[in-house]
């Protein structure tokens, strides 16, 4: 019969997920995920995962049966690392699961907050007797006042986990406020540095163009000058100082002219 794989392999080969993939599952995630044993608490499960649905909870719930030698559902995975938080039924089938235990160790992987409903009554002393156990052992427990014969959860048990997801969402909520704040003050400061180097590019046309203008006007001189002493400068010279020296034909009275004759 095929090996089971570990729940580190299945982990290891489903966290390479696409990028989108990632993406959609942290926008269209869910708030439960509900990790059981069909062997012993399919019925549990699925009545707890209805209360968790009218009480307004996105859940997931696998209803897939897994057989020794099937390849953890690769999606089913990739939902644990897409929920808020992990639920896992614990009666005796659930210590034994390979199945229960890779979702849990994907869980533990990912930094989701674990729940585990304990439906033995003594699930925090069982730590040396499977891996599930230890892997709980210093996780959030509800013990289920049903035991491991009740067929749906108690109302102390649903208060628990609505307790537990509020304060996950206040702290989420806080979380996501910071960020929003860091991102508002990463706009105004980007926006304020987009303002500085438009001014900065208007300051340096300026100057390009003030530079222009100064070095055009100094051509100018030089062109002048170079007239000034040229000897077609000197004759113009010349002739404006003759044109100076005429009479004024308004002002001497010598340029008037007369009548002739009576």
């Amino acid at each position: 019969m095929p090996s089971i794989p570990n729940a580190r392999e299945q982990h290891s080969a489903t966290q390479r997920s696409p990028v989108p993939a990632r993406l959609f599952d942290r926008i269209l995630g869910f708030d439960f995920f509900i990790s059981y044993s069909h062997a012993d608490a399919q019925s549990y499960a699925e009545r707890l995962n209805q209360a968790l649905l009218g009480a307004g909870f996105k859940a997931f719930l696998d209803n897939e049966v897994y057989v020794a030698g099937d390849d953890l559902n690769t999606e089913t995975l990739r939902r644990v690392r897409s929920s808020s938080k992990l639920i896992v039924v614990v009666g005796p089938g659930a210590l034994r699961s390979p199945w229960v235990l890779a979702e849990v160790q994907t869980a533990v992987d990912a930094d989701k907050p674990i729940i585990a409903i304990d439906l033995l009554g003594d699930l925090s002393e069982r730590h040396g007797e499977s891996e599930l156990a230890a892997l709980l052992r210093d996780r959030i427990h509800v013990r289920e006042t049903g035991g491991v014969d009740a067929q749906e959860p108690s109302h102390e048990t649903l208060e628990a986990l609505t307790r537990s997801f509020q304060a996950t969402r206040r702290q989420a909520l806080r979380t996501r406020l910071a960020l929003a704040g860091t991102l508002i003050f990463a706009l105004l400061a980007g926006f304020s540095y987009w303002q500085k180097r438009l001014a900065d590019d208007r300051a340096d046309q300026y100057l390009t163009f003030c530079n222009q203008v100064v070095d055009m006007v100094r051509s100018g001189q030089k062109k002048i000058d170079r007239l000034r002493i040229s000897e077609f400068g000197k004759l113009i010279a010349d002739v404006t100082d003759t044109l100076a020296q005429l009479p004024d034909p308004d002002n001497d009275p010598n340029l008037r002219c007369e009548p002739v004759g009576g």
